[in-house]
């Protein structure tokens, strides 16, 4: 699906190659952007997996800070991604 979208995107630049590339740019960012988020919000869940197993009695300020860290990530990840949806929106249009 990723790939299908992402041709959708490079043949929206019409006859101006310069365009569809900065469009396919924008949707690889995306991408990568996605998966780095996830990877990241992954290591705090599995870390703070560990520090609760490893001292129990701190679970409830683990899990706090498992939640901040995790939803700004998720803030910096939306974002990012409103951006390089506007630029890619930009070059479509104009």
């Amino acid at each position: 699906m990723l790939f299908e979208t992402l041709a959708i995107l490079a043949q929206a630049g019409g006859n101006n190659l310069g365009a569809g590339l900065a469009i396919l740019g924008a949707g690889l960012g995306m991408g990568i952007l996605g998966a780095g988020a996830g990877k990241g919000i992954g290591n705090i869940g599995g870390n703070a997996t560990q520090a609760v197993a490893r001292q129990p009695e701190a679970a409830g300020q683990i899990f706090l800070q498992m939640i901040i860290s995790a939803a700004l990530i998720e803030g910096f990840t939306f974002f990012g991604i409103i951006i390089a949806n506007g630029m890619a929106g930009k070059l479509i249009a104009g």
